[in-house]
Formats: C-alpha cells, structure tokens, sequence
C-alpha cells in the first residue's frame, strides 16, 4: 500500500511541474521557440549525433536573441534569471562558435550540455523565483 502512495505522489508531483512548465512556455513563446530547437539538438547528440547542432547553431543563435527583456514576461525579470538569460546567449554563441570552427565533436557536445543545463537552470528559476 505504501508504494501506491509514493507512486500517486509521484505522479500528482510530476503533474504539476509538468502544468507548470507548459504555462511558463505558454507565457514565453520566444523561449518556446528556442527550446524545440536545443532539444531536438541535444537529444540528437546524446545518440552521438551532432548533426542537429552543426545544422541548427545559427538559428539557436537568433532565436536566442529573441529572448529579450522586453519579450520577457514581466513576472520572470529579476536579476538572477537575467543574469541566466545573458549567460545562456553567450554559451548558445559558444556553440554555434565551436561548430563553425569545426571543433572536436566531443568538445561542442561538452558545450551543448552545459547550455542544456542553463537553460533548464532559466525554467527553475521562473518557476520558483517569482
């Protein structure tokens, strides 16, 4: 009985964050935007395939300039999560850097890691730092 219990937790749990989550990128389509296109990267390159990345950085490049203040849901603009956001432009140009300059795949795929992981670092914090 006691694992059912967890169990239902575990979902009502994973229900709200995953709501919580679509109303953030509902109120931020331009970070919605530029998530479909790291994902796809990312997950691509997680199978060791780089392909996404070298065909996408440029794109993933604009449409992080697109993340503006100005873009920005008005709930989400605090220090922190502009300090993310300008570190999440500076690694997604990293990248796009690193792919032109036809770097060491395992290097560029170093890279996108870390700027998975600041973009997901962005997500929690305006979620949880209202």
């Amino acid at each position: 009985m006691k694992f059912f219990k967890s169990l239902f937790a575990s979902v009502n749990s994973f229900t709200l964050n995953s709501t919580s989550v679509q109303l953030f990128a509902d109120k931020w389509p331009q970070i919605k935007v530029y998530y479909e296109i790291l994902s796809k990267s990312f997950h691509a390159s997680e199978k060791g395939n780089l392909e996404e990345i070298k065909l996408n950085s440029g794109t993933l490049v604009a449409k992080a300039e697109e993340l503006s203040i100005e873009a920005m849901p008005a709930e989400y603009r605090n220090p922190k999560i502009l300090e993310s956001l300008l570190t999440l432009k500076k690694q997604t140009k990293l990248v796009d850097f690193m792919v032109s300059q036809n770097i060491e795949d395992d290097e560029i795929k170093v890279a996108l890691n870390k700027l998975y992981e600041i973009f997901h670092a962005i997500v929690e914090l305006c979620l949880t730092e209202k």
